[in-house]
C-alpha cells in the first residue's frame, strides 16, 4: 500500500506541505483526532448502525512550525482498502490511532508493521486515555516495543500536539 512515499521535506524547501495519514480500526477515534488537528475538517461521514462512519477520508489542514500539514483520516473497515491505498499515496508519515480500551487490533498491527518495514515515519496514538479501562501499557505491549506510542484523548485534545511535533521531527530527520 505504501509504494509511493513522499520525498524528504524541510522548512528550507519551497514546498512546506506535509501529508500525514491516520489509520486505525473502526471507532478507534480517527475522525475525532482529525477534529483535534482542525475543528473544521473536510469529512465524508455517513450514518451507520452505531452512529456514523468515514467512507472515504477526513482532511484537516493546519500550519505548525513552518509547515502546512495535510492530515488525512482513513476508513477503518476492511472493505475500504482501496480508499486507504488512494489516500496514502505520497504520504510523508503515518499515524496509527488505537482505542486503548481494547488494545491494538490485527488490522492496526499490520498497518504499523508495513509502515515500519518501509521506513515510513510513524507514531502510535493510544487514544481514549480519558475513558475507563484505557491502558497505555497494553498498547505499548501490542506495538511490540515500538517506542513512539503517545497517550492521547481525541475527545479533549490531550497529547495531540506532542504527537504532531514528534512526527514533524521524524519527517525532517528522514
Amino acid at each position: 500500500m505504501f509504494e509511493n512515499v513522499g520525498h524528504r521535506t524541510n522548512a528550507r524547501d519551497n514546498d512546506h506541505r506535509i501529508k500525514i495519514v491516520a489509520f486505525g480500526s473502526y471507532h478507534s477515534g480517527k475522525t475525532s483526532f482529525i477534529h483535534c488537528v482542525n475543528p473544521d475538517p473536510i469529512s465524508t461521514e455517513v450514518k451507520s448502525g452505531n452512529g456514523s462512519t468515514t467512507v472515504a477520508f477526513d482532511l484537516a489542514i493546519r500550519e505548525r512550525r513552518g509547515f502546512k500539514m495535510y492530515v488525512y483520516g482513513t476508513p477503518g473497515q476492511q472493505r475500504f482498502d482501496v480508499a486507504r491505498e488512494v489516500v496514502s499515496f505520497g504520504l510523508h508519515a503515518g499515524v496509527v490511532v488505537v482505542d486503548s480500551t481494547r488494545g491494538m487490533t490485527d488490522f492496526e498491527k499490520n498497518i504499523l508493521a508495513e509502515m515500519r518495514a518501509r521506513g515510513i515515519p510513524c507514531v502510535v496514538l493510544a487514544n481514549k486515555q480519558d475513558m475507563p479501562g484505557a491502558s497505555l501499557e497494553k498498547v505499548k505491549l501490542d506495538a511490540k516495543g515500538f517506542g513512539e506510542v503517545f497517550p492521547i484523548s481525541a475527545r479533549t485534545g490531550q497529547g495531540v500536539d506532542a504527537a504532531l511535533d514528534r512526527l514533524l521531527d521524524m519527517i525532517q530527520a528522514n
